[in-house]
């Protein structure tokens, strides 16, 4: 029988999504982290960061949020970007909440070229010249199957992007009055 390259993508993802679960895990790491600033206050910033409507319209190609429980969301994600092109589903949880102080992010994600799963601290602290809030986030991504032989640089680099529009779509809704 023939293995078409759809058959392949799909074992090779399937060995890795085993073999990541059962501790043998062979993909790529990244950290993540940065900050940014938001003029609104660590409770209106805080409130933007967990409203489904704002979150929806701030992360481009975020084709779904739909909540499960208070913290607990399954999402489908569309990535344009060559290499990691497709369409990702998973889910996305906030642990150890603090309204208007950050949360703890846990990402898991699953598509035609991967998987991705992610832990992000979030942190909101008013601004040092009292003007709006500081978001920092920091964490760690692990990237498996086919877009793990992507390569590092390129991951970071999608991830910065991606991450990028986000947080530039979600200024726009502070500045906009969102939420």
């Amino acid at each position: 029988m023939k293995t078409t390259r759809h058959q392949s993508v799909s074992a090779e993802l399937l060995k890795d999504l085993v073999d990541f679960r059962e501790g043998r895990w062979r993909g790529t790491r990244m950290q993540i982290s940065g900050s940014k600033h938001f003029p609104t206050t660590p409770q209106k910033t805080y409130a933007l960061l967990t409203n489904r409507e704002v979150l929806m319209r701030a992360m481009p190609g975020l084709k779904s949020l739909e909540p499960k429980s208070e913290s607990y969301y399954n999402a489908e994600l569309e990535i344009g970007v060559a290499g990691m092109k497709g369409r990702y589903k998973g889910y996305l949880e906030l642990q150890d909440v603090r309204p208007g102080e950050g949360y703890k992010m846990v990402l898991h994600g699953e598509g035609p070229m991967g998987f991705m799963d992610s832990t992000v601290l979030v942190s909101l602290e008013p601004a040092s010249d009292g003007e709006g809030t500081e978001l920092t986030y920091s964490g760690e991504a692990k990237v498996g199957g086919t877009v793990a032989g992507v390569g590092q640089r390129m991951l970071s680099g999608v991830a910065k992007l991606i991450i990028g529009q986000f947080f530039n779509g979600l200024q726009k809704e502070a500045k906009a009055g969102g939420a």
